[in-house]
């Protein structure tokens, strides 16, 4: 029972920490008429799928959740999802929502990310996100972590996130 609610805890402190920072100030402009950098090499969505900014937020100590957020750019005509991620450092990882509700910030798990044709989807703080619950290890500031993307479609691909306070340490291609 202390573990359930040290968990719950945590994941409400977490909630809450996204949502405080969730507001970026970032005037960060995208030029949408440059192609993507990573030519498409497959017809499956893995293949077509480009990641951009993935990062991990860096956790405090004896903390066991934290977020990973990044940009998901589909560069082709079909409509895409995102259905599943795995982590291998975490109990369990869920794809989230934070949105704001009678006027307080609401998290909840969904079932997918939309990434429609020629758009993007965008995971960050206060947003779409993935959570990972039930950390092993501390995820400390300037280590780079493995994250597995699953698509509608079954395809998969791996991304590797830089662990951090903000996306805006790098951009992963």
């Amino acid at each position: 029972m202390y573990l359930f609610v040290r968990v719950t805890l945590q994941a409400i402190l977490l909630t809450m920490t996204i949502g405080l920072f969730g507001c970026d100030s970032s005037t960060e402009t995208v030029d949408e008429s440059k192609p993507p950098l990573t030519a498409a090499v497959s017809d499956d969505a893995a293949g077509l799928i480009t990641v951009e900014k993935a990062w991990i937020r860096a956790t405090a100590p004896l903390q066991t959740v934290s977020g990973a957020f990044m940009t998901l750019v589909n560069n082709s005509a079909t409509d895409y999802s995102l259905v599943s991620v795995s982590f291998g450092g975490a109990g369990a990882v869920e794809i989230h929502e934070t949105s704001m509700v009678d006027g307080k910030m609401r998290m909840r798990q969904v079932n997918q990310i939309d990434i429609p044709a020629n758009g993007h989807a965008e995971l960050k703080p206060g947003s779409f996100h993935i959570m990972l619950i039930g950390l092993e290890k501390a995820m400390k500031a300037g280590v780079t972590e493995t994250l597995t993307l699953t698509f509608s479609d079954g395809s998969q691909k791996t991304v590797d996130a830089l662990v951090g306070n903000s996306g805006e340490q790098h951009t992963h291609e």
